[in-house]
């Protein structure tokens, strides 16, 4: 879909845009992004990050839920990737979310949309998933995240960073959120709801399954 138009005649909406993960690619490869986050800290890396990659990127806080108050549209394409929808804890808000989205879509334009695949996920009370160790400057890190059940359709996690110092390791970061374990055929029915023609793609190659939508 993306590669359709001239990158130039394309403009992007990152309605979740973190660090950077999908703007600053994008941004390299010519297309106009505007990136928004709900985090100022994210959006903070992430201006720090284009600079220093040369990258013209329209960056600033905004909340999913009501992105519009903070962009000017219409857009060719929305993006809302990294499992980032199911940190709305509702269907409401999910589906307020998804009528943003298509309000700000050119007549052509596309949501994409990237989840975690919920109807495989371990639903134990308590879990660990260990991210493995990384190595930057340097420096040694590992990376583990605990889940906690709160009922059957929502978790929190909590994601520890630690370093290696010395011979031991030293916790460095913590950070904890909450999910809500939407599946696929949830998220369809829901972006239906907000008038958008839905379908679960099988063409895009990316870590997560990915959902497309389009105007009714």
């Amino acid at each position: 879909m993306l590669g359709a138009p001239e990158p130039s005649a394309c403009r992007i909406l990152d309605v979740s845009a973190g660090i950077g993960t999908q703007a600053l690619p994008l941004a390299a490869l010519g297309y106009e992004v505007v990136a928004r986050d709900l985090s100022p800290n994210s959006i903070r890396r992430l201006e720090r990050e284009a600079r220093a990659r040369g990258l013209k990127i329209d960056a600033a806080t905004a909340d999913m839920r009501n992105v519009s108050e903070s962009v000017v549209g219409p857009f060719d394409a929305v993006l809302a990737f990294d499992n980032s929808i199911p940190h709305l804890l509702t269907d409401g808000e999910i589906q307020a979310a998804f009528s943003e989205f298509s309000g700000l879509l050119a007549p052509q334009g596309r949501i994409l949309v990237s989840v975690r695949d919920y109807s495989s996920v371990n639903r134990e009370p308590s879990s660990y998933h260990d991210y493995g160790e990384r190595v930057r400057d340097g420096h040694r890190f590992r990376l583990g995240q605990h889940w906690r059940w709160l009922n059957p359709t929502h978790y929190r996690t909590t994601m520890v960073v630690e370093e290696m110092r010395g011979e031991s390791w030293t916790e460095v970061v913590r950070t904890e959120a909450e999910y809500y374990a939407i599946e696929i055929d949830r998220l369809l029915q829901l972006m239906q709801n907000a008038n958008l023609v839905a379908e679960l793609e099988d063409k895009i190659p990316f870590f997560q399954p990915v959902l497309s939508a389009g105007a009714g």
